[in-house]
């Protein structure tokens, strides 16, 4: 058995991602296991599909096993992204890791790795920051002054610092594992929709119907999002929910749960008040060294109460959301160091801490229920089970 393992967002799981599947297959995986964000994102938003969903989606595309990166670093920046992923796949017992990017040059990652963890490059950056720069400004700057513009240019797209962002959580934490970096064919992140059968995830989720994504999407994919178009995410319903929450929320709500000490917490509070719009409300605690993507997490931070040491630990359970019979061969192993939650019922024994992170996810998917096309009950956390692709469902 060659367990890969991959940590992903698939919102949407689109032909991008079953090229980057064939390529692990062809390299020789026998198991592919992802641990995946689940209904809410690292730009700081909703997903285009609940996480129960894309996760079956995946299956039925090629994974084999299908675990739910929990809010805390879903929703975290690159570094606690990094950490929670790389952290849930080890602890089940996977030693390899592999992910798209627009290198496939493992020697250059792992020596970018190298650099970033390097305190004085850490405190060179800082310095930059404090001065207005956002953090991946002030890392290109620091590194453009050592002369090192090949390890700058390495770092200007999203994929390449998250891969090398993988690298350095696998150092620290002391869990190694091998690396495998595919490199991305078709549009960059973020780009508008262009020629051929690639496009990026945000460009399909841009289309203005769900036909029009038909053919960026694997067919087993796109036939189970449009049979249940309906638990979709609603733009207009995301908006007034989280209008709604915010503007219910103490003062102290923001300075408990909003993790930046440049103030965002308070012009987060007065944006509330003076504001009708989310883009609105991003705009007005916006900051030169502050993305947008970091203020909308934020946000949701605050709107489910997401504790801000949270993020700082790792995964304390496995929530697995889908499999099929290769994926049930991986839990069969039992190698896991951590518990493996497959229902509800399972969660009755977990710690007090691991029974903290369970209450934030049923809150999570609570809000994410009704911002959908067709608004759903409460409770899906708690109610849906492993799903089991069996062969004859494909």
């Amino acid at each position: 058995m060659r367990t890969v393992g991959v940590i992903c967002e698939w919102n949407p799981f689109h032909n991008g991602h079953r090229y980057f599947l064939e390529c692990l297959r062809q390299s020789g995986a026998t198991h592919l296991v992802a641990a995946m964000s689940g209904s809410f994102v690292q730009r700081g938003e909703a997903a285009w599909a609940d996480k129960f969903l894309r996760a079956e989606a995946a299956v039925r595309c090629g994974v084999d096993l299908v675990l739910d990166l929990p809010v805390p670093w879903s929703l975290g920046g690159a570094q606690s992204f990094a950490r929670g992923g790389v952290s849930l796949l080890y602890d089940l017992g996977c030693r390899m890791l592999a992910f798209g990017c627009e290198t496939d040059d493992a020697a250059a990652l792992r020596r970018a790795a190298q650099l970033l963890s390097d305190e004085q490059l850490s405190e060179e950056a800082a310095l930059r920051m404090r001065r207005g720069l956002s953090y991946p400004a002030a890392v290109k700057q620091t590194l453009l002054e050592r002369k090192d513009a090949a390890c700058a240019r390495l770092l200007e797209t999203p994929n390449n610092v998250l891969a090398v962002e993988y690298i350095k959580a696998s150092r620290s934490m002391n869990k190694p594992m091998e690396f495998l970096p595919v490199k991305r064919i078709g549009p960059g992140h973020d780009m508008p929709v262009a020629d051929g059968w690639i496009q990026s995830a945000s460009a399909i989720r841009a289309l203005p119907n769900m036909v029009d994504a038909r053919p960026y999407i694997p067919a087993a994919a796109y036939d189970l999002l449009a049979q249940n178009e309906g638990r979709l995410l609603s733009s207009e319903a995301y908006e007034t929910a989280m209008l709604s929450v915010l503007r219910l929320q103490p003062q102290s709500a923001f300075d408990d749960y909003v993790d930046d000490r440049s103030g965002l917490a308070d012009r987060l509070a007065a944006a509330v008040k003076s504001t009708a719009s989310l883009q609105a409300l991003y705009d007005a605690a916006k900051t030169k060294s502050l993305t947008h993507a970091k203020i909308r997490r934020e946000v949701l931070h605050t709107v489910l109460r997401i504790p801000q040491d949270f993020a700082k630990g790792t995964p304390t359970y496995a929530r697995v959301l889908a499999a099929n019979e290769r994926g049930l061969e991986i839990l069969a192993q039992n190698a896991a160091a951590l518990p493996v939650i497959t229902k509800h019922a399972e969660t009755a024994s977990l710690s007090a801490r691991a029974q903290q992170l369970y209450a934030l996810q049923c809150r999570a998917e609570d809000l994410y229920a009704v911002c959908t096309k067709e608004k759903g009950v409460c409770c899906k956390e708690q109610t849906t089970s492993i799903r089991i692709i069996r062969p004859e469902c494909r």
